[in-house]
């Protein structure tokens, strides 16, 4: 990379980390940016990228120059179908995105997690049961605002020791421009319509997720619901499908190795949420252990649990040596030893496959969740009304799964900007008339339309929440669940989420 000139399109936290570890490495970037100085919603981000010596173009609306350039590193936020970004590709100009430019300078090992909804929830999962297995992983990637320590996947990548994790939420945005990047155990855990105002149709946002699986072989671990009707596992079978050859020629630069499938869910093979318990590998859950009962929350336990495990296994075959080596063959002779125990002459024969055994750990992990800003946020009460800080709910998939998981009757603050979803299932959703809508913001009577028409409209995010404090009675809950962007009123929806805690707040201290 040394003397490389890169071209990074968008500045950003994310533009901002990947301009000083190119320096790191001996690199030339130049930021451009569309927006203007006076336009940036983080002035900080200019000014860091100065003091450290990056050339920063704003106002820019140019192209980039063969000539002049080696490398385009493209921001998430910049669209894949941008015309810069069409000629550089013509002109033989390589692009790529932060998480490809990250793999590329990372030492260690990563695990990545992509997904419509639950994926932060899932990756500060993950994050944490590592942490409880000794080791020292690093939170990253697309997450944000979410109370924990955490990072931009760059600047995570340029100060791991190849003997940490990296655990990384990813986006659809993120993986449009990979290439080589292979995670050593990554998941998918969901795919509901999302960004459908960036992509053709539904299809093609899927398949964009889907890529996170494109570089994994034999030695990865891939974690997907099972059964699921849109996610395809690797191989595209179902449970612990692992071939060791296609059948069929791979596109060019993909793995024909696949890697281990590990499924959960109601019919998962390797975990599962049941009616007292979770049971994930050899161990069970009691639910009233856990430190949060929503059941989309089980699920995402399920599968930070597998991921973890998944990542341990990799770094055991890596280094046969390591703390994470001793926990697997603990928790494995652990299980075998009870199997023996249980042995009768009816059944002499042990297994004669790999014994796949959770470290009790890894449950130690989840045990010490305790949810993350902006996402199912409990701000507090008042009168017996509890508000709650929803504002990562950015899609009406999210809408319905947030609402569901409450046990009382809701009083919704919806709006923003739609992102060319569609809202007919919540319509369905909120005719039992068990939870009221209060649509605010630049797309509200848009969204009253598919909504059926009767839900009242307010032009902000306050003046919906004020009308809400009116309506609700005690035993009931305010929500900000707003179902869109926020890109109307707000900077992002840490803003809004942060904006709404304050009007809340000033309520809840009256």
């Amino acid at each position: 990379m040394t003397g490389k000139r890169i071209a990074i399109f968008g500045l950003g936290r994310s533009g901002l980390a990947i301009g000083k570890a190119a320096l790191v490495h001996g690199a030339k970037p130049r930021v451009f940016d569309q927006k203007t100085l006076e336009a940036l919603p983080k002035r900080d981000a200019y000014d860091e990228a100065i003091d450290a010596g990056i050339e920063v173009t704003l106002g820019w609306s140019g192209t980039f120059d063969a000539a002049e350039v080696d490398l385009i590193v493209a921001n998430p936020a910049v669209d894949r179908r941008h015309p810069a970004l069409r000629q550089a590709g013509l002109d033989g100009i390589e692009v790529i995105s932060e998480v490809e430019f990250a793999f590329r300078i990372s030492k260690a090992p990563i695990v990545a997690i992509t997904g419509t909804n639950g994926k932060s929830t899932t990756t500060v999962m993950t994050y944490l049961c590592l942490k409880a297995c000794g080791e020292k992983p690093i939170l990253c990637g697309n997450i944000f605002g979410s109370g924990y320590d955490e990072m931009p996947m760059t600047e995570a990548a340029l100060i791991a020791t190849p003997e940490q994790i990296l655990v990384a939420e990813i986006s659809s945005f993120q993986l449009e421009w990979i290439k080589s990047f292979k995670p050593v155990a990554a998941g998918i855990t969901n795919i509901w319509p999302d960004h459908l105002d960036r992509y053709t149709g539904f299809e093609e946002y899927a398949a964009t997720k889907q890529r996170i699986f494109d570089r994994m072989d034999g030695e990865d671990f891939a974690v997907v619901k099972a059964n699921d009707p849109v996610v395809v596992p690797p191989g595209g079978r179902g449970a612990a499908y692992r071939p060791r050859r296609t059948r069929s020629p791979q596109a060019e630069g993909i793995s024909s190795s696949k890697p281990m499938v590990l499924t959960f869910g109601a019919t998962g093979e390797h975990a599962k949420v049941e009616e007292h318990e979770l049971r994930i590998l050899t161990q069970h859950v009691k639910l009233e252990d856990l430190p949060f009962s929503e059941p989309h929350n089980y699920l995402n336990a399920c599968m930070a649990a597998l991921l973890t495990y998944g990542a341990l296994k990799n770094k055991a075959a890596h280094m046969p040596d390591s703390a994470a080596a001793t926990l697997l063959k603990n928790a494995e002779s652990a299980e075998l030893a009870r199997l023996k125990s249980g042995r009768t002459v009816y059944d002499a024969k042990l297994p004669d496959t790999p014994i796949l055994a959770l470290p009790p750990e890894i449950v130690s992990g989840l045990k010490q969740f305790h949810g993350l800003a902006h996402r199912m946020e409990y701000v507090g009460e008042k009168s017996g009304v509890r508000v709650i800080n929803n504002s990562m709910c950015t899609n009406p998939d999210a809408v319905i799964k947030s609402a569901s998981s409450l046990r009382d009757a809701a009083h919704l603050l919806i709006g923003g900007v739609n992102k060319g979803l569609d809202f007919k299932p919540l319509k369905h959703y909120l005719a039992n008339h068990r939870h009221k809508a209060y649509l605010f913001g630049s797309d509200a009577s848009k969204l009253n339309e598919m909504l059926g028409g009767d839900h009242p409209i307010f032009d902000t995010m306050k003046a919906a929440f004020e009308a809400a404090t009116q309506n609700a009675v005690s035993g009931e809950v305010i929500m900000l669940a707003p179902g869109c962007a926020s890109t109307d009123q707000f900077r992002d929806f840490r803003d809004r989420g942060i904006v709404f805690k304050s009007i809340a707040k000033e309520w809840l201290e009256k």
